[in-house]
């Protein structure tokens, strides 16, 4: 009897070997682009003028989620999960709630204070890149933070 049970937590540990994060993913590949520049003053970006309105660009590997922290912070994020980022579906979007991130792929969850995973199976945060205001102007570059 001991023999079958030995047997059976081996090939248990075999064919389900734990709930740890997939540590041997992908690295969210990297695209220089140019510096983006938004103009607050457009009504495209009226969400951006109240704090935690967000919008969405172009820029990075998929994407970028530019959020409003406050009047002089703003966030900006690659789109591109950070949990298996070259499969076709791993895009992050804001919530229809509009208080964090998801990738509805993987089902991961990301704050917007920080882009830390709140949820899900990712264990990297999102991307994050350098944002400077001036005046009326969000400039976006690819320095990762």
């Amino acid at each position: 009897m001991k023999e079958f049970t030995l047997i059976f937590i081996l090939i248990y540990l075999a064919v389900f070997p734990g709930c740890s994060p997939d540590l041997s993913d992908d690295p969210i590949p990297y695209q220089p682009f140019s510096d983006i520049v938004i103009n607050l003053s457009l009504p495209t970006y009226n969400s951006l003028k109240v704090d935690g309105g967000f919008a969405t660009t172009g820029g990075g590997i998929r994407g970028i989620i530019v959020y409003r922290l406050n009047s002089t912070t703003y966030l900006a994020y690659e789109k591109n999960c950070s949990f298996h980022p070259n499969d076709a579906c791993a895009t992050v979007d804001v919530d229809v709630t509009g208080l964090y991130m998801i990738d509805p792929c993987c089902g991961s969850t990301f704050s917007f204070s920080n882009g830390a995973v709140i949820g899900g199976i990712a264990w990297r945060p999102l991307r994050q890149y350098y944002t400077s205001l001036d005046y009326n102007e969000l400039t976006i570059t690819d320095e990762v933070l």
